[in-house]
């Protein structure tokens, strides 16, 4: 176990330390807007960051940091772990630990536009109602050019606990639970050539009128909408 009052991290967090520096700092640089005389005026961004760290290296073996990493790294094969803190240049390396070794590490912080450069997806939502027992909920994937997403995995939902909760805000409205055989009849659709993807929402027979929450899950966003069931 390494000591607690000792000075050592992880890369992870000096990378991590070092890239929310640089997230403040170009935060405080877009909230300072354009600067300069009308007609000439200019902002600062930070396209790039070099880095440099001189750092003492040692080698831990900890279960409690591979229970903190499991989540970005579950194939790890033990619980040893590279350990880094500054390193002291009055003191030469390995001079506090045999296990201390010096390292030098150097890389760049890049800007990369948002969405890797890519057009951002829009998603619209819409519910057919032409067949009142299995209404059909449609979502169109297109990105801000406007072209057509396809192959995008959409996923669709009914969440009980909201419906219990519209239920409870109507006005006289008894419990409104979810019928057994209420839900999609698939719950993951892809969307085809034109960017569309239809969820077929199926009623059980003994689904009470009222509203169900529906959600709708596609490329990281969700979307959040309320189908009318009719008596």
């Amino acid at each position: 176990m390494p000591d607690a009052n000792d000075a050592f991290s992880t890369l992870d967090d000096f990378l991590l330390s070092l890239a929310d520096g640089v997230t403040q700092a170009q935060t405080e640089l877009a909230r300072a807007g354009a600067m300069g005389p009308p007609g000439a005026q200019f902002s600062y961004h930070l396209p790039r960051v070099e880095f440099e760290l001189k750092l003492n290296l040692r080698v831990v073996e900890d279960s409690a940091l591979s229970s903190r990493y499991e989540a970005i790294r579950p194939a790890r094969p033990g619980d040893r772990h590279l350990m880094f803190r500054p390193a002291n240049p009055g003191s030469a390396p390995g001079s506090s630990s045999t296990l201390d070794i010096a390292a030098t590490l150097s890389g760049a912080l890049v800007a990369v536009p948002a969405n890797d450069g890519l057009p951002g997806l829009v998603l619209t939502v819409a519910v057919d109602m032409a067949d009142v027992r299995v209404p059909l909920v449609q979502v169109q994937a297109r990105n801000t050019a406007g072209e057509a997403l396809a192959g995008l995995a959409v996923e669709f939902n009914v969440d009980r606990e909201e419906t219990l909760a519209l239920a409870g805000q109507a006005s006289g409205a008894s419990a409104m639970n979810v019928a057994d055989g209420t839900g999609f009849a698939v719950a993951r659709v892809l969307t085809d050539a034109t960017g569309l993807a239809t969820g077929q929402l199926l009623l059980g027979d003994k689904q009470m009128a009222g509203w169900l929450a529906v959600v709708v899950d596609c490329a990281g966003r969700t979307e959040q909408l309320v189908v009318e069931v009719r008596a």
